[in-house]
């Protein structure tokens, strides 16, 4: 690995593990120590150094990776698990520009509720968005794979309906605003 690469890596692990560590839910906060052997789950290599990837193939990666976490982590919702490689990715490959452009152009926005509000503000008066975004509100509740691939299939139309990138729906999150108890999920 270069300097960079190791630099890049090492952050957008911690990108992860900051993102999940304080919003895990009661039954799961145990793994608060062992967050980082769940983020170094995923293959990342069999996507990072590929020159082309198709959407399918990328989300057919996606869900093996993310059941691989959950598999590790007995407990863990799948929300959380993709969490964890959508944040990761967002860092290395949307921020840092490691990857080929196709694999950009496929990575998921992390879903959470400051993404849902965000997607409520500007969507709820469109059914064929709102009831594939919003099928639950709660990361937990995300528990399993195909309610987690509705909610990115919404995503996926707000992003061509606004000519962006998947990733790029995040545009939308409204963090905490609205959620003063700090909840993520």
């Amino acid at each position: 690995m270069t300097p960079r690469s190791t630099i890049v890596n090492t952050f957008a692990e911690w990108a992860a593990f900051s993102a999940l560590r304080s919003g895990l839910p009661t039954s799961v906060r145990r793994l608060r120590g062992s967050l980082y052997p769940l983020i170094q789950t995923p293959d990342y290599d069999a996507i990072m150094l590929r020159n082309e990837i198709s959407p399918q193939a990328f989300d057919h990666w996606h869900e093996t990776n993310t059941l691989a976490i959950c598999e590790k982590a007995t407990g863990l919702p799948i929300g959380w698990a993709a969490k964890l490689i959508n944040v990761y990715l967002k860092t290395r490959v949307y921020l840092a520009g490691d990857g080929s452009p196709s694999l950009v152009a496929c990575i998921h926005p992390p879903i959470d509720t400051g993404l849902w509000q965000g997607i409520k503000a500007h969507y709820r008066n469109e059914p064929a968005i709102y009831a594939k975004t919003h099928i639950v509100t709660r990361i937990k509740h995300i528990a399993d794979y195909p309610t987690y691939r509705t909610i990115i299939e919404g995503c996926r139309l707000i992003a061509k309906k606004r000519n962006h990138l998947l990733i790029e729906v995040e545009e939308l999150w409204m963090g905490t605003i609205g959620n003063i108890s700090g909840d993520t999920g």
